[in-house]
């Protein structure tokens, strides 16, 4: 199947993203998905609207902004590996015409890979989208976790900062080493 000309994937942080469906699976989450709710669990004011928005293209936010049944589903399951094929299934469905192209990302190569997004606007976010959409399948059990790939759960404590601040020094250090 063919890229619509107009395509666009979530191009959101993906430690934002994470931090926001483990928390919510974890119930350690507001009820409701406001920016300021957002804020509070730990994402920047500066990437409130970005992460709201890639949640409701991965089909976990309504437009009025409450957790769809697929996000409830990701909630409600007890083991891990309910966890991971209710992830999956959410991630081959939003996903589509990247899986018709990368039907098992886990052996697929960056070029592979980037290929895939190249028909995703706009251009400047590719790498964010496929940044985000490795991270989701690692999250989902579909690739292996790289070293440092999923970070932990955002938080307001000093110690949440202060394993945050470590995580993004470590990737930058890795993605310029």
């Amino acid at each position: 199947m063919a890229h619509p000309t107009d395509a666009t994937a979530p191009a959101a942080g993906m430690v934002n993203i994470l931090s926001v469906i483990r928390r919510y699976r974890l119930r350690d989450f507001p009820r409701r998905f406001s920016p300021d709710d957002l804020h509070h669990v730990g994402i920047p004011f500066i990437d409130v609207d970005r992460t709201m928005h890639a949640l409701k293209l991965l089909d976990l936010l309504t437009p009025n902004e409450t957790p769809t049944e697929r996000f409830q589903t990701i909630q409600e399951v007890e083991s891990e590996e309910d966890y991971h094929a209710a992830l999956e299934q959410l991630l081959r469905d939003v996903y589509e015409p990247i899986f018709e192209l990368v039907p098992d990302p886990a052996n697929a190569s960056d070029m592979k890979m980037r290929s895939a997004f190249r028909e995703y606007e706009p251009p400047e976010e590719r790498e964010r989208m496929l940044a985000l959409f490795r991270a989701l399948c690692a999250e989902a059990g579909m690739i292996d976790q790289a070293s440092g790939l999923i970070p932990p759960i955002l938080g307001t404590s000093s110690r949440n900062r202060q394993v945050m601040q470590q995580y993004q020094k470590d990737q930058e250090a890795s993605s310029q080493g």
